[in-house]
């Protein structure tokens, strides 16, 4: 006679072993889509792979957590975004040049391209930012990477905030537009 307790037991593990085999499915099938949405929040950034590992981790860690039959690369992107903002923090603190997360999320793209697209929208973002007159460099980096509030730079500049903020929205809107064109001449993927 076979225990109920023991016919429970063994249930339980081969739904666990079978929980465990689909999450590794799961992960494996979206590494490239995890690798490009980091990569589009920390474009140029020579630690991706790092980042991605490190969500790897993070997933594998909390797989029981997750729910077959829900959304994994939601969810799998929200690990990501948090393993990205806790190295952006990580390096504004050590003195790199990193955009506020409001500037990043509007240049990353959930496309399912992979990686590739992901190098050719931040080489059209850095051929636009080439091109921006210096003053809007510098108005770029005061606020993004400098993290300087606009009442700080408007004061030392003599202007209002309300006209810093508005000439950000231009800028921002004329570097979308720059990339689209960029990616459009290049045959990318606008």
């Amino acid at each position: 006679m076979v225990n109920p307790r023991r016919k429970t037991d063994i249930s339980l593990c081969m739904a666990a072993e079978e929980h465990d085999q689909e999450f590794v499915r799961l992960l494996t099938d979206h590494q490239t889509a995890i690798l490009a949405y980091i990569r589009s929040l920390m474009p140029g950034y020579p630690g991706a792979r790092d980042i991605q590992q490190l969500t790897n981790i993070t997933l594998w860690k909390k797989k029981n957590d997750f729910e077959l039959g829900t959304n994994f690369k939601a969810w799998a992107f929200a690990v990501a975004r948090f393993q990205v903002l806790s190295q952006r923090r990580k390096l504004r603190r050590e003195g790199w040049l990193i955009f506020d997360d409001e500037l990043a999320t509007q240049f990353a793209t959930d496309r399912s391209g992979g990686p590739a697209e992901i190098d050719e929208s931040h080489r059209a973002l850095q051929s636009c930012l080439g091109k921006l007159r210096e003053r809007d460099r510098i108005l770029l980096h005061k606020r993004y990477a400098e993290d300087v509030t606009l009442d700080t730079y408007a004061s030392e500049l003599n202007r209002s905030p309300g006209t810093l903020k508005a000439r950000l929205f231009k800028i921002r809107a004329a570097l979308r537009q720059c990339i689209q064109r960029e990616l459009v001449r290049e045959g990318g993927l606008a």
